[in-house]
C-alpha cells in the first residue's frame, strides 16, 4: 500500500480488495452484525471494477470502485516480480497500489502460454508469454 493514501481511502481500498477476493465484509453501522451482500457491477471488459455493498439486516449500502490511473505502466522489472510471485504461488500485488493482480489465460494458437495481468483497482494491464523468457533456464 502506498503510504501517501489517506486513512479513509485506505479503508475503502481494503473493502475493495475484500470484495475482489470474495472475502466477508462487515457492516459499517455500529452494532449491526448483519451479513453484507457484495455484487460485482463491472462489465466483462472493464479495466476497473465496481462493487455494490448491501447489508442484508439493516439496509446499509455503499459502493466501492477502483481509481483508474493513466500511468505509468508497469515496467519490465515489475512484470518479472509479478511473474516470480505467481510462479512461487504467492499473491502478486500491484506495485502502485498494493491490490492483488489477476492472471488471466489468453488463447494462443502456437500452444504457448500467454497471460493478461490486470489490476482491477488502477486499471493497469499487461500481456506476457508464460513462462517469461527471463524465467527459463
Amino acid at each position: 500500500m502506498k503510504p501517501s493514501m489517506p486513512d479513509s481511502e485506505h479503508i475503502r481500498h481494503q473493502r475493495f480488495i475484500q470484495a475482489l477476493q470474495y472475502e466477508p465484509i462487515a457492516c459499517e453501522r455500529a452494532g449491526c452484525p448483519g451479513p453484507v451482500l457484495v455484487t460485482d457491477l463491472s462489465q466483462f471488459r472493464d479495466r476497473v471494477k465496481s462493487f455494490d455493498l448491501a447489508c442484508e439486516r439493516c439496509g446499509w449500502r455503499d459502493r466501492v470502485t477502483g481509481r483508474e490511473a493513466s500511468g505509468p505502466p508497469w515496467d519490465d522489472t515489475a512484470l518479472l516480480d509479478l511473474a516470480y510471485e505467481h510462479l512461487m504461488h504467492q499473491q502478486p500485488v500491484c506495485p502502485h497500489d498494493g491490490t492483488p493482480v489477476v492472471f488471466t489465460s489468453l488463447p494462443n494458437p502456437r500452444r504457448k502460454g500467454r497471460y493478461r495481468l490486470s489490476c482491477f483497482y488502477c486499471g493497469r494491464q499487461a500481456e506476457m508469454d508464460w513462462p517469461p523468457s527471463e524465467a527459463k533456464s
